[in-house]
């Protein structure tokens, strides 16, 4: 009687098989992506169940003003589309994301969208080479912004490195927000008085609104200087 026993797999799963090491890092660098992407999807989502359980009427007002706007309906055929909703309620809730996290990534998106949609000086007449420097406004407008954005960033840094600790809750994080007792009061609090996820069908909605909360100082640094607050 021959008895046929299974060896052990390989510690090195790139030992065997078609992949490469390079197919495996590869993927563990977008496996890095998905994960970092369903920790902001579903951080976003419980800022937005609490503000609707904490304050219904601004969360209903916040989604009414934005329905309408192609972006919000953008997002929505993009999170059906891509099954989001499966990605965040598949497997234990991962933690937190950090808002001063969330606000820096957005940083530089946000600054490239204020100098696309900025209003650009417009000449009086029409001069020599007028066309060319209309065409080269709005790159050497994002350059500008990307240049600022990088100089503001290593000079913070530079202060980081040669000046005297600040204590912690005195402090800006390096998007310029406070971070201290006097911040937003939408995002204090200890982050596991955060209600936990609801999937169903407000789970885009919460987003959204979880948006608006964490990133609302920062678009609105952008408003337009016309803006002006409701009497």
């Amino acid at each position: 009687m021959t008895t046929t026993t299974t060896p052990p797999p390989p510690a090195d799963p790139t030992a065997t098989g078609p992949l490469t090491s390079t197919d495996h890092r590869a993927f563990a660098f977008l496996g890095q992506v998905n994960s970092c992407l369903r920790q902001s999807l579903c951080t976003l989502a419980r800022y937005g169940v609490a503000l609707r359980r904490r304050e219904p009427a601004r969360a209903r007002v916040l989604l009414d003003t934005v329905r309408p706007w192609p972006l919000y309906k953008g997002g929505q055929f993009l999170f059906d589309l891509m099954e989001w909703e499966d990605l965040m309620v598949d497997g234990d809730p991962p933690p937190l994301m950090p808002a001063e996290r969330l606000i820096s990534a957005c940083s530089l998106p946000v600054q490239w969208l204020a100098a696309t949609t900025a209003e650009a000086p417009t000449a009086m007449k029409l001069i020599s080479g007028q066309r060319t420097a209309a065409t080269l406004d709005l790159p050497l407008r994002l350059l500008a912004t990307t240049a600022r954005a990088a100089f503001q960033g290593a000079a913070q840094d530079l202060t980081d490195l040669l000046g005297t600790p600040a204590p912690q809750d005195e402090t800006d994080d390096d998007t310029g927000h406070a971070t201290g007792p006097d911040a937003d009061a939408d995002t204090d609090g200890a982050d596991d008085e955060l209600p936990l996820l609801e999937a169903g069908f407000y789970l885009y909605e919460d987003i959204v609104v979880g948006a608006l909360v964490v990133l609302g100082p920062l678009l609105a640094d952008h408003a337009p200087t016309a803006t002006a607050p409701p009497a």
